[in-house]
């Protein structure tokens, strides 16, 4: 809902494409490192405390219909965060 308001109030999606890429690459990284650094402590601290991605985030508060529907809407909100990327690495702007 605070996506759809920042995208409403600031019209300015690039942001906001930018921001859910790079909170959904944070969190399963990071989620990577703890699960592959083998330090217990470590690990049991990133599985309390971060969700494993956007994905997990919008499972725990919705279901059904509504689950379905933001789900599509992060998978276009990162089909456009890989244009962007792959507009920048071949220099089209």
């Amino acid at each position: 809902i605070l996506i759809i308001i920042v995208v409403l109030v600031l019209k300015d999606v690039k942001w906001v494409t930018y921001l859910i890429g790079i909170v959904e690459i944070f969190l399963r990284l990071i989620h990577y490192i703890g699960d592959n650094l083998k330090i217990a402590s470590l690990n049991n601290f990133i599985n309390e405390y971060f969700p494993t991605s956007i994905f997990a985030i919008i499972g725990k508060y919705s279901s059904g219909v509504v689950y379905d529907i933001l789900s599509w809407v992060l998978v276009l909100f990162l089909i456009w965060f890989l244009i962007y990327l792959v507009k920048y690495l071949f220099g089209c702007r």
